[in-house]
């Protein structure tokens, strides 16, 4: 498999557009999510649009394969290390892979946004049903004690497994059909847009919930390509190389 090839600059200024862009939109506009929200609220059917069986089964299936494909990266990973390749991956793949479930949708995700945040969710906002207040994206406040609103776990998850598919079709790409490769790219967008779209419709986050979610995913992925591909660990080993030597 070939490494595929990013513009780390350009794909750094355009995550931080989209960082001080979205801030801003939800920061200043916050009926943004309110408006977004009420598209599927009914006052008499609460967010019954996207409630039906064949919508959750293919949420919890997505879940499971994000899962899958981190305890896999888990084993991989150090068997890598000790044997040089795992399925046709080394270990700076299985690396990448491992710390980009572990330090996005784990870490910074789990363990410290939704756990600290105190957003209430949509469905559990005194403007949708609930009994708690509506909070502006970004702020950490009370209305909620565990497992809340921002960001959301599932759609960081979801985008992590959508950028692993999508890297492993632009690895493959020399030895894809271009319909191959044009399948993989539409599953790994399918999965980001549909559980964006079934946490939000279904009343469990708001838009910038989702949104912050994606950006956090894709901004460690950015960051490990970087350390791991983009050597930009060389500096720092050459210096702790001839500190030895000193």
């Amino acid at each position: 498999m070939s490494v595929p090839k990013i513009d780390l600059t350009r794909s750094g200024w355009v995550l931080l557009a989209l960082w001080l862009g979205a801030l801003v939109l939800f920061r200043t506009a916050p009926g943004v999510d309110l408006f977004v929200t009420g598209q599927f609220y009914s006052a008499d059917t609460g967010f019954s649009v996207l409630t039906n069986p064949l919508w959750e089964w293919l949420r919890q299936r997505i879940w499971d394969l994000a899962i899958l494909v981190f305890l896999a990266s888990l084993i991989c990973w150090p068997l890598a290390l000790w044997k040089g390749r795992v399925a046709r991956l080394g270990a700076r793949a299985w690396g990448f892979v491992l710390g980009l479930f572990f330090f996005g949708p784990i870490v910074i995700v789990n363990g410290l946004l939704k756990s600290n945040s105190g957003r209430a969710r949509p469905a559990d906002v005194d403007l949708f049903g609930g009994t708690h207040h509506f909070s502006i994206a970004g702020d950490f406040t009370d209305q909620c004690a565990r497992n809340c609103s921002f960001v959301s776990g599932e759609v960081s998850a979801a985008v992590a497994l959508s950028l692993v598919i999508w890297l492993g079709g632009e690895a493959l790409r020399d030895r894809l059909p271009r319909w191959g490769l044009l399948y993989i790219r539409a599953t790994a967008v399918f999965i980001s847009a549909f559980i964006t779209l079934q946490r939000v419709g279904t009343g469990r986050h708001f838009l910038s919930d989702a949104f912050f979610a994606g950006m956090v995913s894709l901004s460690v992925a950015w960051l490990l390509w970087g350390l791991i591909y983009g050597g930009w660990l060389a500096p720092l080993a050459a210096r702790l190389r001839l500190g030895r030597r000193s």
